[in-house]
């Protein structure tokens, strides 16, 4: 009887195998993920409209009218910018104030319009965020409407 050698190792076949359901799942992962991301960060435009909006109040009840300012909100006058006419400050993930060129900024948050009755305001997304489809710009308004341009609805962004 001749002795047989054991082979050690995997064929091709079952490495092409494990190659196919990695790639099956990282197409389906990756995806679920970014999304995952997406709809995380909104929280950021979410938490900083509600305390634009708080700032607006709070100057309302001591000045009778909304303003345009953002600096007039107690926001930095470093961090204030010009986005389109649009009064603006930019925010991170981390929900922390940014400089508008920032490569880290995920919103623009702005005072869209403002009057002594009034007043609408918008996080628009900015880099990365920017594909969020489903939700797009959030907005809110003086009377606590909130909208979004997106293709969900409204209460699946807020």
């Amino acid at each position: 009887m001749v002795p047989q050698s054991r082979q050690d190792g995997y064929t091709l076949i079952e490495i092409l195998i494990v190659v196919a359901i990695l790639g099956i799942l990282a197409a389906i992962a990756i995806p679920s993920y970014q999304n995952s991301i997406l709809a995380s960060n909104r929280s950021v435009a979410q938490a900083a409209l509600l305390d634009l909006a708080n700032r607006q109040e709070q100057f309302y009840l001591d000045n009778r009218t909304y303003t345009t300012d953002m600096t007039n909100l107690g926001y930095p006058a470093g961090m204030e910018f010009s986005n389109g006419g649009n009064s603006a400050v930019a925010y991170n993930d981390n929900h922390s104030l940014v400089v508008s060129t920032s490569d880290a900024r995920r919103y623009f948050v702005q005072i869209n319009a403002a009057d002594a009755t009034t007043f609408a305001i918008s996080a628009v997304p900015q880099l990365a965020q920017a594909d969020d489809a489903e939700c797009g710009t959030l907005g809110l308004t003086s009377r606590g409407v909130k909208a979004e341009t997106g293709t969900a609805s409204v209460s699946d962004c807020w």
